[in-house]
């Protein structure tokens, strides 16, 4: 009896350490997972979006674009970058962007609509035709999840992308851009 009551307390101990070992893997897991949702590849989401766009010039794109940081306040408020294009001289695309990042630990977890106004606002303060928001919130939601999501239902000319759309964004806006001026220079 002392033999298989001690054997029992042993496997109970050795349970008990396994499952602390288990919990102390879980916990360095979700550490990472904050680090890794809070930053992307070591940069924050707008520092990812910024080296993608000067990777794509310096590829050949984009050539005589403007993308920078909005630091101008308009209305109280200020977007996070504009990208304006030209052609031969004129103003052919300008878009006001808005990068959401949220890790799993924040209290209140955002929605990417609880964005879309302030955005608006933002565009239409800097005379921008386009708003797109670049964002990792609602990781788990199928519609942000497809691709490019077009509410212009809710907010004229508004998008919302997930960051590896940022470029292929900015690119089918540029061409539509660039094919109606065009047109217009062609008609005038």
């Amino acid at each position: 009896r002392d033999s298989s009551t001690s054997r029992g307390l042993g496997d109970v101990y050795k349970r008990q350490i396994l499952m602390k070992a288990k919990d102390e893997e879980i916990e360095r897991y979700k550490d990472l997972k904050s680090r890794l949702s809070t930053k992307m590849l070591g940069e924050t989401l707008e520092q990812h979006c910024q080296n993608a766009f000067n990777l794509a010039r310096s590829m050949g794109g984009f050539r005589g674009a403007y993308f920078e940081k909005d630091n101008e306040v308009s209305g109280g408020t200020k977007g996070d970058f504009i990208f304006r294009d030209y052609l031969e001289g004129e103003e052919c695309l300008s878009i006001m962007f808005e990068m959401k990042n949220e890790n799993d630990e924040t209290a209140t977890k955002h929605k990417n609509e609880d964005f879309f106004k302030k955005l608006d606002h933002d565009r239409r303060q800097k005379g921008c035709e386009y708003a797109v928001l670049c964002t990792l919130l609602e990781p788990e939601s199928e519609l942000y999840n497809a691709g490019i999501v077009d509410v212009s239902y809710r907010y004229e000319k508004m998008y919302v992308i997930r960051p590896q759309f940022f470029i292929p964004m900015i690119t089918l806006l540029r061409n539509a851009a660039m094919g109606s001026l065009r047109y217009k220079q062609e008609l005038a």
